[in-house]
């Protein structure tokens, strides 16, 4: 599956990659871990959550030990592009 395809609105950004033995039980503990931030409550096959990068990070710090490399700000460049221009909401 690739995640930059039409079902999300930009490209998504990399903040940490990060080599497993078992990738998938790393995957279902973290889906645990945030399971009451879930953004869909409806259809739990769409694997969105409302955390933060930090979050995140503190989260695989204590699971795997030492992260060594991890991006805490994205460039999300086309997000901040479109964004300007977006009409004010207030």
């Amino acid at each position: 599956m690739e995640l930059g395809d039409a079902s999300v609105p930009f490209p998504f950004d990399t903040h940490l990659l990060h080599f497993s033995e078992d990738a998938v039980a790393l995957e279902n503990e973290l889906h645990k871990t945030f399971a009451d931030r879930r953004l869909n409550r409806v259809n739990l096959r769409r694997e969105f959550f409302f955390i933060t990068p930090q979050e995140i990070r503190a989260a695989l710090a204590e699971k795997l030990g030492n992260l060594l490399e991890f991006t805490d700000t994205p460039e999300a460049s086309q997000y901040f592009q479109s964004r300007s221009a977006w009409p004010d909401r207030n």
